[in-house]
């Protein structure tokens, strides 16, 4: 399977990440059910909310089987069920109340399900069954008055791009002739190793927003690429190229070869309603800038040479 994610689960207020995808930066995700996406062929799991804690914010339920005061108006009420965070919806059992056969329901994070009742008056008053009730939630880690492309969860530039520059290796530069060159005799120059891209994968827990029940809590997974991009080099005679070849033209004792890899670092977030993986906008992150250096000197075989 890969990589599996773990949900970190954090309170309002905080965000928990950590960092750690091996092997090669992502590039195109798989569909599949139960929330798994591919990344250049591996699997990551993102793993559905846990159980809401209270119906969505638009559905105004009580929690517990409604009784009737010694003075009231006769009413009906909806009863929310207890939660559970697979997609259970009906436990197949029954209990009684006064009299009557009740089955046994569960909200889950897609759907709150509870039971309508009508209470009359008197004392002690009776209460009768009229139905199971089922409303729609909408788990979101953004609030509903968040436009689509500012829907961001957990997004932070600095700390994603300190999570992935702790994947990019450090360089070095590797020139033939090795160490000492001849002027007029070309010089070819790499880094070592070979630059490629590098990704840090960011797991978060953040709250439900789009329930308002900041209780149940979604998972987030961002996956952060840095993609080498330009090198640029120095030569020891004060000339630069974005190749790594060079031509001496005179003598120069004590010199160096300096380069410069630049990172382009993005990031794409995805999490899970527990049945379908959502897409977040990518976003830009920043750059990474890695310098590496050689001594190099250059000899002149013949006084005329150059």
């Amino acid at each position: 399977m890969g990589v599996a994610l773990a949900l970190l689960t954090s309170v309002v207020g905080t965000v928990n990440a950590s960092a750690g995808f091996p092997g090669l930066g992502p590039t195109v995700g798989c569909q599949a059910s139960s929330g798994e996406l591919a990344f250049g062929g591996t699997c990551v799991a993102v793993v559905g909310p846990s159980a809401p804690t209270q119906p969505a914010a638009w559905h105004h339920w009580v929690t517990q089987v409604p009784t009737a005061p010694p003075a009231c108006i006769p009413y009906e009420t909806t009863v929310w069920a207890a939660a559970v965070n697979g997609p259970t919806a009906v436990g197949g059992a029954f209990w009684t109340e006064e009299g009557q056969r009740v089955p046994v329901v569960y909200s889950t994070p897609l759907m709150d399900r509870g039971w309508n009742w009508e209470v009359s008056c008197g004392s002690p008053g009776t209460i009768r069954f009229l139905g199971i009730a089922a409303e729609p939630r909408r788990p979101s880690p953004c609030s509903p008055q968040t436009l689509a492309v500012g829907c961001l969860p957990g997004f932070d530039a600095a700390s994603f791009l300190a999570h992935v520059e702790g994947q990019v290796p450090a360089e070095t530069v590797q020139a033939k002739p090795a160490t000492l060159g001849v002027v007029g005799v070309p010089v070819e120059a790499d880094l070592v190793p070979a630059p490629a891209i590098q990704s840090a994968e960011i797991n978060l827990g953040v709250p439900d927003l789009g329930d308002g029940d900041p209780g149940e809590i979604l998972h987030v997974v961002w996956v952060v690429e840095a993609t080498p991009e330009v090198v640029s080099w120095d030569w020891p005679d004060g000339t630069s190229s974005t190749e790594g070849d060079w031509i001496p033209q005179r003598y120069d004792s004590g010199g160096s070869i300096e380069a410069e890899l630049t990172y382009r670092v993005t990031a794409d977030g995805f999490w899970s309603d527990g049945v379908r993986v959502h897409s977040l906008p990518s976003e830009k992150v920043g750059t990474i800038r890695v310098t590496a250096q050689l001594g190099y000197s250059v000899q002149q075989i013949q006084a005329g040479l150059g």
